[in-house]
């Protein structure tokens, strides 16, 4: 699956780790955020990596890319200057794993909900990532699924619809859909919305979420 941008979620890196991502995705730039980021760890006897997001794009667009420093090391954020401004975040929100994770959930929304407030009125935004949360219909057992719902309405995002699965849990038992790619755009400038099927040189739980955007950007 060749793409020009790619959106990665839970990476597992350190920021002492992170350009071993260069050799993954060769011939791309990447703007990276790791679990210390913004909070060092001792890499002495450091625990297994997890989270981390990264929004990668082919060199050659460089040009057009600037890397947004706001939100956290569970969001982040490019701007791609076309004919029009395109705002693209990459998330990775927490799941529903743990006493906090209701209140986690809803400060990574205000945090999208502020960048939104920063730059919806000028640019076009794309939010795509693991929200670790449904748009079906909210399963009682989850409590984020009507946050992250009313969340998409609040905001005027747009989901193209398709029924499959993008989670698959290892031991068989559950499957989700909770990878979504969103725009908040009258017309969408979404299309191609693909949702992957099992490869068995996927070793994820997730499958991965694909759509094509019409853009024109400044190539080097």
């Amino acid at each position: 699956m060749a793409s020009d941008i790619i959106c990665i979620q839970e990476h597992w890196l350190y920021e002492f780790q992170k350009q071993v991502l260069g050799p993954v995705l060769p011939n791309m730039d990447m703007h990276i955020r790791c679990r210390d980021t913004n909070e060092e760890i001792d890499n002495f006897k450091l625990p297994r990596g997890k989270g981390g997001v990264a929004i990668a794009w082919l060199n050659h667009l460089t040009p057009s890319v600037q890397e947004i420093q706001s939100g956290n090391n569970r969001i982040i954020e490019v701007e791609l200057k076309s004919p029009f401004y395109l705002f693209i975040i990459c998330v990775y929100i927490y799941t529903n794993n743990s006493g906090d994770s209701y209140l986690e959930y809803t400060e990574c929304l205000d945090i999208i909900s502020s960048i939104f407030s920063t730059y919806s009125a000028t640019h076009r935004m794309i939010i795509a990532g693991d929200f670790n949360g449904t748009l079906k219909p909210s399963r009682k057992y989850n409590k984020h699924d009507r946050l992250i719902q009313a969340f998409v309405q609040e905001m005027s995002l747009k989901q193209s619809y398709t029924d499959k699965s993008t989670f698959l849990h290892h031991s068989g038992l559950s499957c989700s859909q909770i990878d979504y790619i969103l725009d908040n755009t009258t017309s969408s400038i979404i299309s191609s919305y693909k949702t992957h099927d099992r490869c068995p040189s996927n070793s994820s739980s997730h499958v991965p979420v694909s759509a094509k955007i019409e853009v024109k950007a400044k190539v080097k």
